[in-house]
This record gives structure tokens, C-alpha cells and sequence, in this order.
């Protein structure tokens, strides 16, 4: 008996045992499962293994500094049944509990934050699983990005004032101060109604969460409505003075009581025909002469045709620009697909504000071509009348006018011009007039050297014999002789001539207003399009100025070769 009942609480003994183990097996693999190790990775033992088929997966994401807002996303977490809850809870500054499959989060404190996951699923299975967010200290400034804006006459005032922005989620002001006005503005973006023409200069100040601060100021052109002048100053410097001299010349005629046109005349007209044929014929053979016209002509046809050849209708138009949105960003690179903005195609890219690289190229040519033809006829003609009058008068005018072209030839052209400009103002027809009074000397010298070698001739000497005034022999006979040498230097001073205007633009010393290939490069240097790789940006009008300079020293060349017979190859 005693051995029997021995047994029996040796097997009741080892029936609480077993009762115990297994209280103490169950709850211990919940805490196991539940937790997870904190290692600086994705952390965390599926509960699967024990309870449905859940597998948690909090994401794994890359370092972030302080005031960043990240987005946690829980969509790779897969269970059997569907998933019911995500619940995300972590520390930052205190307990932080968040519902949804993806939250977005701001995170403030500096320090590494165990994130954890739990997923529920229909069959309430709970399942857990931990991820490491490293947040550091951010001492990295805001970046801006702005770009200066201009307003044609009649255009509306009202601007929506914005610009390029970094760290936009980390930005907690702007601030906008226009400092003609003395006014301050907040917001990403900022609406104003400038009303009076003129120049405002406008400072944008960004400041992030940390108090990181960054500056930048952008040039606001509000253009008044032209005068008649400034509208037609193309007539009025150009149109009109060759208008008085054929008008000169008419009245000279009629005064001597001769027609209009006599038979004289007639015979006259036709040796300039059979001579410009002969010149014609040499120039034709001389292949580099013939490749710089042809590329002239391509310029002068693209600068008459821009409207037409151009894919955007108004290059300056805020209508017709790219902004940046989701789907667009500039500068964008050369592209044949329409804009999924504007509709418009760009196959030179986009510069900083959106503006179509190719029409403003195309539109560009007139600027160059207007500044090369007027500042030359300027220059050309303030130097042969110098060159003139000292050659033939000779003593002291000869003294007076070189030392003026002296005094013009050692100063620097390029300083000289840049102090006039910052002067006058920035203003296209007053960079042409700069252009043309700072390029005379070089006609001067040229022609003066010229007369004195003409003047010495025996038809000179014998129209003074009979009594003809010193008007009509340089009219007649000097200038005649000397005109082919001018019209040679004049190709080469075209050349010059839009050089000067491209370096005027990109120094920001042109006319912001008017499309050209210089204002292209300044804007270009302005926004670092070099080092953000915007490499379409300086091609395209560099380019150009380089092709066009180019174009006219050919024409230039082969004409001096024309009229100088000694340079022309046998």
C-alpha cells in the first residue's frame, strides 16, 4: 500500500509539473515574439511562426536631420487574412502613436528613434517588427534659386512673386521684402500689384526649422510705355539721315542745273554694273568669303523669320513658360516631346524660368544684327569725317582731331565702354550708341592714312588748279577712291561691333528687356546653369555669337582681298 500510494504522488507531482511548464512556455514566447532586438536595423521575430501568417515590414529609410518629414510606409507588410491595423509607436519628445497603412511624421529630435510597427489582420492576429530612424542636426542653409522678371508695356502688373526652393518641408518662413516700397510679405508665394514702372528689387529671406537662414534677391522690371522717339529711333537715326543725303545730293544737282539724270549719269551707272560684276566674280572664287556670306544670309533670314521659326509665339511670355510642377522641371534638357505644361516643343531645352533656349536664340539674331548695323554706320561714319578732314586739311586739324583719335586708342575700348554705360543707363539704342562712338578710331587712322596717299595725286592737284573747293574735291574725288577701304573695314567692325554687345549683356550692362544672345549667357552664369549642368543654356548663344563673329571676319577677309590686289592669290 505504501509503495502504491508512493506512486501515485510521485505521477501527481510530475502532472503540476508539467501544468506549470506549460503556463510558463506560452506566456514566454509571447514576450519573445512581441519584442525584438535593437540593433540599428529592421528588428523584430514573426509571430507568424506560432499565430496565422503575418509578415511586418516597416520599411527601411535613410538618414534624415531634424525638422524633416518622413513617410512611413507600411503597404509591404503581407498577412493570410487581410490586414485589419497598422499602428506605428515611437519616442520624439514624448509617447507618439500614429493609424495608417502610410503616415507622414515631422521629426524634432535629434537622436536615434526605434520606430515599431504592429499589424493586426482579420483573424486578430498581432504581429511586431522595429526600424532605427537616425535623425542628425541640420546646419545646411536653405537654398533659393530666383530669377529676375520684366514686364513689357501694357503687360499686367499684378506678379505672382516664387522662385526655386530646397528643403521646402524643413522651411518654416518666407519672408519678402521689396525694397522700393518698403513692404514685407510672407508665403511660398507672394501676389503684388507693382503699378508704377520702374526697377524694384525684391530680397527673399528663408528660414528653417532649426533657424538656418539663407538670402537671395531677384530684379523686378516694370516697363513704361516708349515715346515716339524711343519707338521709331530706327527711322530717326537710320531712315532719316541717308533720306537728307540723297536729299543733299537731288538739291546739288538741281542747283548746277543739271537733271536728275543725264546721260553722264547713265554711262556712269553702267561702269559701276560691269565692275561690281568683275568684283563679284573674284569674291565668288574666294570659297571662305562665299561660306562666311552664306552663313550671314542664314542669320538674316532667321532674325526676319523668328515668328515663324520659333516654336513658342512670345519667347517673354509667363504664358508660354514652363513652370515647375510634378511633371516638369528646369532647366530642362533639349526635347522634341511637347511640354506637358505649355504644349510647346523645346529642341534646345529650357532655360531657368521655362523660356523656350531656341526661340529665344532665333529671336536673339535681330538684336546682334541691329547692334553690328547701326553702332557700325555710327562708328564709320564719325571715323571718316575725322579721317577725312585731318588727312586732306592737314596741320593743325590734322594735330587736334588725331590726338582726340589718340586719346580714344589708348584708352582700354571694353572699360570705356562699361563706365559710359553705367552712366547712361541700360538702355538697347544707348548701347548701340555706346558701341559706335568707342569704335571710330580704328576708321580714323585707316582712312586718314588713305587720303594722304590720295590727295597727293595729280587730279587732285589739278581740280585745285581750276578753282574746285576743298568740299567738292573730297566729295568727289577723294572719298570715291577711299570708299572700298572703308566698306572692307566696315565688315570687320560688324564683327566687333556684336562682340561688344554680347560682352555689354553678359556683364549685366545691356537691356534686360531686349532678347539677346549676351543677356541668354548672363542669365545662364546667373543661375550656375554650367555647374547644374544645363549645358544647352551656353551652347546654343554662345554658339551663335561665335558663328555670326565668324560669318562677318570671312566677308571681311575676302573683300580686303578683293579690293587689295596684292593680297589676291594668282
Amino acid at each position: 500500500m505504501m509503495d502504491h500510494a508512493r506512486m501515485m504522488k510521485s505521477r501527481a507531482r510530475s502532472a503540476v509539473l508539467i501544468l506549470a511548464a506549460s503556463l510558463l512556455v506560452v506566456p514566454s514566447g509571447f514576450i519573445f515574439l512581441d519584442s525584438g532586438s535593437n540593433d540599428g536595423t529592421v528588428t523584430g521575430e514573426r509571430r507568424a511562426s506560432i499565430l496565422g501568417n503575418i509578415t511586418v515590414n516597416p520599411g527601411i529609410y535613410p538618414n534624415i536631420v531634424e525638422g524633416a518629414t518622413l513617410r512611413l510606409d507600411g503597404s509591404r507588410s503581407q498577412s493570410t487574412s487581410p490586414i485589419t491595423n497598422y499602428t506605428w509607436t515611437f519616442d520624439d519628445n514624448g509617447p507618439q502613436t500614429l493609424w495608417n497603412q502610410k503616415v507622414n511624421y515631422t521629426f524634432y529630435n535629434v537622436a536615434n528613434i526605434s520606430v515599431t510597427l504592429t499589424v493586426t489582420d482579420a483573424d486578430s492576429n498581432v504581429s511586431s517588427r522595429s526600424v532605427i530612424i537616425r535623425v542628425g542636426h541640420d546646419i545646411t542653409p536653405p537654398n533659393i534659386r530666383l530669377a529676375n522678371r520684366t514686364i513689357a508695356p501694357g503687360g499686367s502688373t499684378i506678379l505672382t512673386l516664387s522662385g526655386i526652393f530646397s528643403d521646402d518641408g524643413q522651411i518654416v518662413n518666407y519672408t519678402w521684402y521689396i525694397k522700393n516700397r518698403d513692404l514685407y510679405f510672407y508665403g511660398r508665394t507672394v501676389t503684388y500689384d507693382f503699378l508704377k514702372p520702374g526697377n524694384y528689387e525684391v530680397v527673399v529671406t528663408l528660414r528653417d526649422y532649426v533657424g538656418n537662414e539663407a538670402t537671395d534677391y531677384m530684379i523686378v522690371k516694370i516697363q513704361k510705355e516708349p515715346n515716339f522717339i524711343a519707338k521709331n529711333w530706327v527711322i530717326f537715326f537710320v531712315v532719316l539721315p541717308i533720306a537728307l543725303f540723297v536729299a543733299y545730293m537731288v538739291i546739288g544737282k538741281l542747283r548746277r542745273g543739271s537733271g536728275l539724270w543725264t546721260d553722264t549719269d547713265a554711262e556712269k551707272a553702267r561702269l559701276q554694273i560691269k565692275n561690281m560684276k568683275k568684283t563679284w566674280s573674284i569674291f565668288r572664287a574666294n570659297r571662305l568669303g562665299m561660306t562666311g556670306l552664306i552663313v550671314l544670309i542664314a542669320f538674316v533670314v532667321i532674325a526676319i523669320g523668328a515668328p515663324f521659326l520659333s516654336t513658342v509665339n512670345d519667347p517673354l511670355n509667363d504664358k508660354e513658360t514652363n513652370r515647375i510642377s510634378e511633371h516638369w522641371v528646369n532647366p530642362h534638357p533639349p526635347s522634341l516631346t511637347p511640354s506637358p505644361y505649355s504644349g510647346f516643343r523645346h529642341p534646345f531645352g529650357t532655360d531657368s524660368v521655362g523660356r523656350d533656349v531656341y526661340s529665344l536664340t532665333l529671336y536673339g539674331a535681330r538684336a546682334s544684327l541691329e547692334v553690328g548695323l547701326v553702332a557700325t554706320f555710327i562708328s564709320v561714319v564719325l571715323g571718316t569725317l575725322v579721317g577725312l578732314g585731318a588727312g586732306y586739311f592737314g596741320r593743325v586739324t590734322d594735330e587736334v582731331l588725331m590726338r582726340v583719335t589718340d586719346f580714344f586708342l589708348v584708352l582700354p575700348w571694353f572699360p570705356l565702354m562699361i563706365v559710359m554705360m553705367a552712366i547712361l543707363g541700360q538702355k538697347f539704342s544707348l548701347v548701340i550708341l555706346v558701341i559706335g562712338i568707342t569704335s571710330w578710331p580704328s576708321t580714323a587712322r585707316v582712312v586718314r592714312s588713305q587720303t594722304l596717299t590720295v590727295k597727293e595725286r595729280q587730279f587732285i592737284v589739278r581740280a585745285k588748279a581750276v578753282g574746285a573747293g576743298d568740299s567738292h574735291i573730297i566729295r568727289t574725288h577723294i572719298l570715291p577712291n577711299v570708299l572700298p577701304l572703308i566698306f572692307a573695314n566696315t565688315v570687320l567692325l560688324i564683327a566687333i561691333a556684336i562682340f561688344s554687345e554680347s560682352f555689354l549683356d553678359f556683364f549685366g550692362l545691356g537691356d534686360p528687356t531686349v532678347i539677346s544672345w549676351g543677356t541668354m549667357l548672363e542669365g545662364a552664369y546667373d543661375m550656375s546653369a554650367f555647374e547644374r549642368g544645363a549645358w544647352w543654356w551656353i551652347a546654343a548663344p554662345g554658339a551663335a555669337i561665335v558663328i555670326m563673329v565668324l560669318g562677318f571676319s570671312l566677308v571681311g577677309y575676302a573683300i580686303d582681298d578683293v579690293l587689295n590686289p596684292k593680297l589676291r592669290r594668282r
